[in-house]
């Protein structure tokens, strides 16, 4: 059984500015009545392997009383949850919450995830963004002629457009903080929405769920839920929906399913003809690989090159071996930190997989390795404190139908490999976010209809270019609502053409 319920934490601006030099921080399980500390908790360390706080962990039976406790609630106009959406994400970006700066939140997740610490501190600017636009976004992703289920009237005779259940379970992932803002939009819909944290970013979520309800959103539209791997899934078979994100195992899992979106790897590219020099867009190559330290699904983990690709692998790299190698709170960081031991594993890893295959290294950059050193370790460099931070890693590919050019790896690397033009989009595979460098516009326009290819790029816009109201990957709405016929009053009784 879980642990006694904690009293609430005040709100707001009250409370001392919570301390970021290092001290335990315990993530409490959120509940509409209020946090709760169960007896089981996890450790959860920071970049250098250090005990970083501590998670309660909400057991399926809590889970389930939280669920049924959101349920419950009476529902909250839509008028005031898109005006709490939009004060919260001002809140999020600027505000104290429950003692806790946005100065200290983006250190605390910079530490613990291992992310620069520049990624959270855009996040405030992007969750603020996000929260502005929530009315304008509900209104463009509702399909025209349909009405909101608030707008009805008992005489319409209309499309009305539902959600198909109350209560979204997110399984969230930790490799970048602005993935919650998805979530954000399921609120915009009228869903309460339970988050199951990852442990490499609990913040993100425990500081969005504060700022919602000190901007006035219903405490029941919004829980907490930490919880252990093999409970997880008690989340997401009680709720009426489920978003989960991992990897191909993860997406084949939930291929079938009509209840759970499954976000899986990227795989996002650029593509680059003869008619357009490369060497005059480099810089968005680079930013479409490297920008917020490489580790977004939108980040370009493959480069298709017609004119020269071995010259671009080798200009790539040596762009991407300048970034600096420094700790994740340092302002001019820019590539991901682990746990030295965990750096290890992987670049061992990496050696006998991608390494082996057409690495690039940068010109000049590293120092010739010792006789004794292992060749591993050339995949990251040692920070010295029980860190390490993971070097960009380019590799040159004699053919894009070679398995490593759909690798995806949590920092900057990227695959580059020939482009013929008898290689046509379907070929790609599925790809979330494609840069197309051409004067072909009737490729373009296959690209854009290609199936497998999700978001479109012409032009020197990074991959991982977005904007609030635009699709990711297709639009949540597309799986959280439907539409429906509604026929109210006389007027309304079959004639001809009305059959089925």
């Amino acid at each position: 059984m879980p642990g006694r319920p904690e009293t609430a934490a005040g709100t707001g601006q009250a409370g001392a500015t919570t301390d970021t030099g290092g001290a335990p921080d315990d993530i409490t399980v959120e509940r509409p009545s209020g946090p709760y500390r169960s007896a089981a908790r996890t450790t959860f360390t920071d970049a250098t392997g250090t005990p970083a706080g501590e998670l309660s962990l909400a057991p399926p039976l809590l889970i389930r009383q939280v669920l049924n406790e959101m349920r419950a609630a009476p529902e909250q106009p839509a008028a005031e949850r898109l005006a709490a959406l939009a004060r919260a994400g001002e809140l999020f970006a600027t505000a104290t919450l429950d003692g806790e700066t946005p100065d200290a939140y983006c250190r605390r997740q910079a530490l613990v995830s291992g992310l620069p610490v520049s990624v959270a501190r855009r996040t405030l600017d992007r969750v603020a963004r996000t929260g502005r636009a929530a009315a304008d976004t509900l209104a463009a992703q509702r399909p025209t002629g349909a009405v909101p289920l608030d707008a009805l009237s008992a005489g319409d005779t209309t499309a009305v457009w539902v959600r198909k259940g109350d209560v979204l379970g997110v399984l969230a992932p930790g490799n970048h903080p602005a993935t919650h803002l998805e979530w954000l939009g399921a609120l915009a819909l009228g869903y309460r929405v339970a988050v199951r944290p990852s442990q490499r970013d609990p913040f993100t979520p425990r500081r969005l769920v504060r700022a919602l309800r000190e901007a006035g959103l219903a405490p029941a539209y919004t829980a907490l839920l930490p919880t252990t791997h093999e409970h997880a899934e008690a989340l997401v078979e009680q709720a009426d929906l489920g978003l989960v994100y991992g990897g191909d195992g993860v997406v084949a899992r939930y291929a079938d399913s009509r209840r759970v979106l499954a976000q899986g790897p990227g795989r996002s590219k650029v593509l680059i003809t003869r008619d357009v020099p490369w060497r005059d867009h480099l810089d968005t190559v680079a930013d479409s690989v490297a920008a917020d330290a490489g580790v977004q699904c939108l980040n370009a983990s493959a480069v298709l090159c017609e004119d020269d690709p071995r010259g671009l692998a080798r200009a790539l790299a040596d762009r991407l071996g300048r970034l600096p190698l420094l700790p994740p709170d340092h302002p001019d960081a820019a590539l991901p930190v682990r746990p030295l031991d965990e750096a290890r594993r992987l670049a061992r890893q990496l050696h006998d997989t991608v390494g082996a295959v057409g690495a690039v290294d940068p010109a000049g950059t590293r120092p010739a390795a010792a006789p004794d050193t292992d060749p591993a370790e050339r995949f990251f460099a040692d920070l010295g404190d029980g860190s390490a931070v993971l070097r960009p890693l380019v590799v040159s590919l004699d053919s894009p139908r070679d398995p490593h050019f759909g690798t995806e790896l949590p920092f900057p690397y990227a695959a580059v490999a020939p482009w013929r033009p008898d290689l046509r989009p379907s070929a790609f595979g599925r790809t979330l976010s494609l840069t197309v460098l051409t004067e072909d516009a009737s490729l373009v326009r296959e690209c854009v209809a290609g199936p497998l290819i999700r978001n479109v790029h012409q032009g020197d816009v990074p991959t991982h270019w977005t904007r609030p109201g635009l699709p990711h990957d297709g639009s949540l709405a597309e799986f959280l609502m439907e539409s429906k016929t509604y026929a109210g009053g006389p007027g309304t009784a079959a004639g001809p053409g009305s059959a089925g």
